[in-house]
């Protein structure tokens, strides 16, 4: 039988597989396969769910490392469903069969609530507001090597993490648009309230002593010192980050190129751009308002606030501006390869943050997922 796969260039290949091979060395109790249709994530599923022990997940990948990081290398994602993972320890377990090394220090924009010792919610954003396909952290010098998302709760309806092979996006991007961003890089602009803010506001996402987990300025301005944020205190106690970073990184690994940045969620008419597609998706009402209701603060936060002045903002490396039509272009690439899967309650999603974007789509009613992150 044939069965389709992806290169560890990121191109599509057939590879033959002879039917008393299906089930490969050292798998064991577990299967392989993918959803109908798509190429991202690679499912791993136990061959006999009533054969299933306590710890049976955590201990499987701690003796099948070798098979996992072969998998993950070439597909960027693996989703294990299916071995009755039912909390947020047994998740963190699993993690550490995969990982000794897991992570817990956290310099990204999205409010986060720790769980266990290593695992915090993925986001405490508003449910209604999208959050932008991005590899995790890409904004510092080494960002985290591999993420793993665990479903507590699985919302009844969208609420779903799309993934994208940012291999696909580095190829498939409009090849002058590419060498102006590998060749420019981008630079972030972020802006913070103090530690007596309000959590929330219609633009910022959380304050800085949330980001730097410290209320002490010596310390924030320590910490980016290491990440070469250039620090610039602001009025009523306000943080101002600017950095420069790359656009494509090579893979540490597999040496393959990806598209790596920020700017399609930094970028002030990012939401607005998501949320049109995300119309298109969810065909609701609720995306019809919320759609309608960014485009037009979109339109009044340009109007009335300098780009230079935005809470969060990306330019290109030389300062110059990224364009509606440019980002538009990024957007579209990526909604083109967006593989987007329902969650199930139990779901252990692993991404190779070097080759695999994430995101959020918006929902309503309960829903917990939770991550940690690794190097």
């Amino acid at each position: 039988m044939k069965t389709n796969t992806i290169s560890r260039s990121g191109k599509s290949a057939i590879k033959k597989v002879s039917p008393n091979k299906t089930k490969p060395k050292g798998i064991g109790r577990v299967e392989r396969s993918f959803f109908p249709g798509k190429e991202l994530p690679r499912i791993y599923g136990p061959g006999d769910t009533n054969a299933l022990e306590p710890g049976f997940l955590a201990a499987w990948v701690s003796k099948n490392k070798k098979s996992i990081e072969a998998d993950l290398l070439e597909y960027g994602a693996i989703l294990f469903r299916g071995f009755q993972i039912s909390s947020p320890q047994e998740f963190e377990d699993v993690a550490l069969g995969l990982d000794k090394n897991l992570k817990t220090d956290y310099l990204g924009t999205s409010p986060r609530n720790k769980v266990t010792q290593f695992v915090h919610t993925a986001s405490e954003l508003p449910p209604h507001y999208p959050i932008m396909q991005h590899a995790e952290m890409s904004f510092l010098d080494k960002p985290p090597r591999k993420l793993m998302f665990f479903c507590a709760v699985a919302p009844k309806e969208h609420g779903e993490t799309p993934i994208t092979d940012l291999r696909k996006i580095y190829e498939d991007l409009d090849p002058d648009l590419l060498k102006k961003f590998e060749t420019k890089g981008v630079k972030y602009i972020r802006k913070y309230d103090g530690p007596n803010a309000s959590r929330y506001n219609l633009w910022k996402t959380k304050r800085w002593d949330e980001m730097f987990s410290t209320k002490e300025k010596k310390q924030v301005e320590k910490i980016a010192a290491q990440q070469r944020f250039q620090v610039e205190w602001l009025p009523e106690d306000g943080l101002k980050l600017t950095n420069k970073q790359v656009a494509v990184r090579k893979h540490p690994i597999a040496k393959t190129k990806a598209w790596h940045n920020h700017s399609q969620v930094f970028h002030q008419d990012a939401a607005r751009l998501e949320y049109a597609k995300i119309l298109k998706q969810q065909g609701s009402f609720r995306s019809l308002i919320l759609a309608g209701v960014l485009y037009v603060l979109t339109f009044l936060k340009k109007k009335l606030v300098e780009p230079k002045d935005q809470d969060t903002n990306v330019i290109f490396g030389d300062d110059s501006e990224i364009s509606v039509s440019e980002i538009g272009k990024v957007s579209q690439t990526f909604w083109k390869h967006l593989s987007i899967f329902s969650w199930q309650k139990g779901d252990v999603l692993l991404i190779d943050n070097y080759s695999v974007s994430h995101g959020r789509l918006p929902f309503s009613g309960p829903r917990e997922i939770l991550v940690t992150w690794t190097d």
